[in-house]
């Protein structure tokens, strides 16, 4: 009798294990070749097609509802301003100009790609956020491959650090076993250290926050190639900005009449910019377009999730 209930007890043990362990993606190694990224390829990168999704109609806008439970995973962190000079390694005497966006590049069975990702403040250091399609590709059921992120790139130049490769990524899990827009997000560790420190004290970093309503003061960064975005070339190689203010509906955030085209996939969600800065606390991505409704489409972060991630790609 006893040896049945010792045994029913280890069964339950290993399913709520099982269980726990599969809640999250476990993050990949992606294969990486340091000579891949020639001049002439990343000039040639084409901008990865933005996901163009008909949006379910629905009855009106609604708040979102808290599904977190801790206060301690929903809690924001504030941004990071950057220490160091990123061609001299030499520390900043007078407050620097973050630069924590940059293009991401990605290839895939012979053909290369550009999204747009950010450094964001984490205790590592060295994590950065973009758009799960960015990461994964589902027609191809394969991660991408040689991802590299240049910080700072502008006008079809790398940044000041040049190529960054990235370590390790990891997506959602709904979106990694379902191909859930609502869930279009995911996270990169980079592989980056100078005189014993990481990226985000040579970037600076965005801070980030959850649970936020709707109309939102928003500043979006990245790098579109086509769509409607003012004051923007619109060419895939100029970090370009939108300023405006979000709506939250039931699965997104969303801004009506704004196509960022390609390229920009993955550009952070700002509230609170600091323009003196360049930095503010990033609550979601570009993700998608609507075409049924005509509006852009950013995933609502799940607070427990966006540690896991965290969590899984610093172990």
């Amino acid at each position: 009798m006893n040896k049945k209930i010792i045994f029913y007890f280890l069964t339950a043990l290993v399913v709520l294990i099982f269980k726990t362990d599969s809640s999250y993606s476990l993050p990949t190694i992606p294969k990486y070749d340091e000579n891949y990224w020639t001049s002439e390829k990343m000039k040639k990168a084409k901008p990865l097609t933005t996901k163009n999704i008909g949006f379910r109609t629905r009855s009106g806008v609604e708040p979102i509802k808290n599904t977190t439970d801790s206060s301690k995973d929903a809690k924001s962190m504030q941004p990071f301003e950057r220490k160091y000079d990123a061609k001299t390694g030499v520390a900043n005497v007078d407050q620097p100009r973050n630069f924590p966006v940059g293009m991401l590049f990605m290839s895939l069975n012979g053909e290369d790609f550009t999204c747009t990702a950010s450094v964001i403040n984490t205790d590592d250091g060295n994590i950065g956020a973009t758009a799960a399609h960015c990461l994964y590709n589902h027609d191809a059921q394969a991660y991408f491959q040689n991802v590299m992120f240049s910080p700072g790139y502008d006008n079809g130049q790398p940044g000041p650090l040049g190529k960054v490769p990235v370590a390790k990524m990891a997506v959602t899990i709904e979106f990694l076993n379902d191909n859930d827009d609502e869930f279009d997000w995911g996270m990169v560790l980079f592989n980056f250290n100078m005189e014993n420190l990481p990226l985000k004290y040579y970037t600076g970093a965005l801070g980030w926050i959850f649970q936020l309503g709707t109309n939102v003061p928003t500043t979006i960064q990245g790098y579109p190639n086509g769509g409607n975005l003012p004051n923007c070339p619109n060419n895939g190689q100029t970090l370009c900005m939108w300023q405006g203010q979000t709506i939250l509906s039931n699965d997104y955030y969303t801004v009506r009449d704004l196509n960022l085209g390609e390229g920009a996939s993955g550009g952070p969600l700002i509230t609170q910019y600091d323009p003196n800065l360049n930095l503010g606390l990033l609550y979601s991505n570009y993700a998608s377009f609507d075409d049924l409704n005509d509006q852009l489409l950013g995933p609502i972060y799940d607070a427990i999730e966006f540690h896991a991630l965290i969590g899984e790609l610093t172990l």
